[in-house]
């Protein structure tokens, strides 16, 4: 049985085994978009009398169906889960989620690669940070596992009746408000789950951003003020290492170590560490606190590159090895009794 057979199966043999509050719900397939290629093709199933309901993966049931198990006991899994889920759904109404004035307070900012993620971002509302999209998503509900969200779409946006700028700037001051950013050490991270100084203050001045639940962090780079604070704990210039989704890490560009390094370092532990759902991006950014530019690190490296040659210091050096390179060579063909070409220019 191929994929797409074992949906059009369950969307006809799932209602019968539904029960309680999904008695006489409706299935039909559904795509399911997510960010970090987490979407997917499954199932709705919608109760009665009701316009919300749950959305199912089919994919793990599939495989359950390759490995062995019978159609009825893939069936009776998916019934359970079913019951489970919608009784443990967020607690919220259409009603709710359908009033902005209602939900901007609960306004949250997530950072994504741009890679990876360009289809659904046609369907949502983003702002870009070099090769990064700030995303917006509503804190719906705390849950035991954590907190349920809901991603912003532009349908939503239309609904509401504001822009992407509105939305923007009523992010940040929710977020501000709700999920301020910390930057500490990594020493004093350790030592606070330690509960003990293990690691002297001062020792590894390395950074580490985030929110303060450590959940979709790594955009507290775009919250106003942030870099400006990053410049006084870091003392000037820094580089930013995208963690994952969740946090960066803040280096000061004193350290003897070049981006190119830090790069490789970045895609090392992105393709050994970091489940793709979290990767937030391979790149290394720098902070210019003087021009206040933040910026991929080529790109910096470039741009002082260029303003070096603008200011001619770049030209001069090479000007002056040229001309200690010359008259090295100029008096050692005297020596050898070799005169000059009659065509060569005297610097």
């Amino acid at each position: 049985m191929e994929y797409k057979e074992f949906i059009d199966q369950v969307k006809v043999d799932l209602p019968e085994r539904l029960s309680g509050t999904l008695e006489g719900a409706m299935v039909n397939e559904t795509q399911v978009n997510k960010l970090q290629g987490l979407s997917y093709d499954g199932i709705s199933i919608v109760p009665e009398d009701s316009i919300m309901g749950l959305t199912m993966d089919m994919q793990p049931y599939f495989q359950m169906l390759s490995g062995g198990m019978d159609y009825e006991s893939v069936m009776e899994r998916i019934a359970d889960t079913a019951a489970v889920t919608y009784a443990e759904r967020p607690a919220f109404t259409v009603e709710f989620i359908e009033c902005y004035e209602a939900v901007k307070d609960r306004l949250m900012i997530q950072l994504i690669g741009r890679e990876g993620n360009e289809e659904i971002l046609q369907r949502i509302p983003h702002h870009p940070i070099e090769d990064m999209e700030v995303v917006y998503r509503l804190h719906v509900q705390d849950t035991a596992d954590g907190r349920a969200t809901a991603l912003v779409t532009n349908a939503m946006l239309e609904h509401y009746g504001i822009t992407a700028e509105q939305l923007q700037q009523d992010a940040f001051v929710s977020a501000l408000s709700h999920e301020p950013y910390e930057i500490k050490t990594i020493a004093e991270i350790i030592n606070e789950l330690v509960g003990a100084e293990v690691i002297p203050k001062g020792e590894l001045p390395v950074y580490v951003a985030s929110n303060k639940e450590r959940m979709n962090g790594a955009g507290v780079i775009a919250y106003p003020g942030f870099m400006e604070d990053a410049t006084k704990r870091l003392g000037g210039n820094f580089y930013v290492l995208p963690s994952s989704i969740h946090e960066v890490i803040l280096v000061p560009d004193t350290f003897e170590i070049s981006s190119r390094e830090l790069q490789d370092m970045v895609k090392a532990i992105n393709a050994e560490q970091v489940k793709p759902k979290d990767k937030l991006s391979d790149r290394v950014y720098h902070y210019d606190c003087k021009e206040k530019i933040f910026e991929r690190a080529d790109k910096y490296e470039s741009r002082k590159l260029n303003q070096e040659l603008d200011r001619g210091s770049f030209r001069s050096s090479v000007l002056e090895t040229l001309r200690g390179n010359q008259k090295g060579f100029s008096e050692s063909s005297h020596r050898n009794g070799v005169a000059p070409r009659r065509d060569e220019t005297v610097l």
